[in-house]
């Protein structure tokens, strides 16, 4: 009886030893079989490193596009002209200034009684003195404004100066050969001249 129960004890462990080995087996073959997304999950770190990828790109994307637009409205701000100097105030004190020299000079008496020679003198002086306020005005806007402006003045200015010398030539014509002919021809110059200086003072500067 024991001998039979031995038997049968022994054949039961056989058994379970064989089933067991059977389903190792199986659960490893299973493993082996079973697709590698499923088998190997997606590393954490990878996927955070993509979506971080992603977030840099757009951030990269959102400068550059902010960048551009920066640009733009700095392309447009200098695409306006200058089309005005400061100074103004400054520049039509001094051509009065000048002119209050020119009353305070000794030959304005005499000049203002029409005597020839003060005249001539008085004349000469005041159209040399407002010739040169225009040339530092001149050169004061070639300077400031922007180059098409200031390109547009440049033509103006050559038109007004062939007119200011056929103004005047046409003045000293009118006493040719008299005593009187050289004061016409300053008076002229220094007339428009002076208006000359006003007006592009007025015109293209600002306070």
């Amino acid at each position: 009886m024991k001998k039979k129960n031995l038997f049968i004890a022994t054949a039961l462990s056989a058994m379970l030893l064989v089933g067991m080995s059977a389903c190792s087996s199986s659960s490893e073959e299973d493993a082996a079989n079973q697709p590698e997304s499923e088998a190997v999950p997606a590393s954490t770190d990878k996927g955070d490193s993509s979506v971080s990828d992603l977030n840099e790109k757009d951030q990269t994307e959102g400068t550059s596009a902010a960048s551009s637009e920066n640009h733009g409205t700095d392309n447009s701000e200098q695409d306006h002209p200058v089309k005005k100097a400061e100074g103004k105030q400054t520049y039509i004190e001094k051509l009065d200034n000048i002119q209050k020299e020119l009353d305070a000079m000794p030959e304005k008496k005499d000049s203002d009684k029409g005597v020839t020679n003060a005249m001539k003198s008085y004349y000469g002086v005041s159209y040399e003195k407002y010739d040169h306020a225009l040339n530092e005005i001149y050169a004061l806007l070639k300077k400031e404004l922007s180059p098409e402006v200031f390109a547009d003045l440049e033509t103006e200015q050559v038109k007004w100066i062939e007119e200011k010398e056929e103004k005047a030539e046409k003045e000293r014509l009118k006493y040719e050969g008299g005593t009187f002919e050289n004061v016409a021809w300053y008076i002229s110059l220094y007339e428009s001249t002076k208006d000359r200086c006003y007006e592009l003072v007025n015109q293209f500067m600002t306070d």
